[in-house]
């Protein structure tokens, strides 16, 4: 899909927009959690939602994982967010 080659490159400098991450996945499970690769921390109050979680990678698609399942997945695995991801507004 044209989209998620689109939003593989859409974290700049520490940055994304807030449309492009409206439009990222959320990944809620997956067979080996092990493979997924953290990106960055995103804090985000919209005007409908909240955004807080964290920007992991997956074989080559970017997914969008709640605080809620990485808390849960913390017993059995380590979280290491390397940055904080700033969102900008459009």
């Amino acid at each position: 899909m044209e989209w998620e080659n689109l939003l593989s490159d859409t974290i700049v400098d520490g940055k994304i927009r807030e449309l492009y991450l409206k439009k990222i996945p959320v990944l809620r499970t997956c067979n080996n959690w092990k493979e997924v690769e953290p990106i960055g921390w995103v804090d985000h109050k919209m005007s409908l939602s909240h955004y807080k979680g964290g920007l992991v990678r997956l074989g080559d698609k970017i997914f969008f994982v709640k605080d809620i399942t990485i808390n849960a997945l913390s017993a059995y695995m380590e979280w290491k967010f390397p940055q904080k991801i700033e969102v900008t507004e459009d």
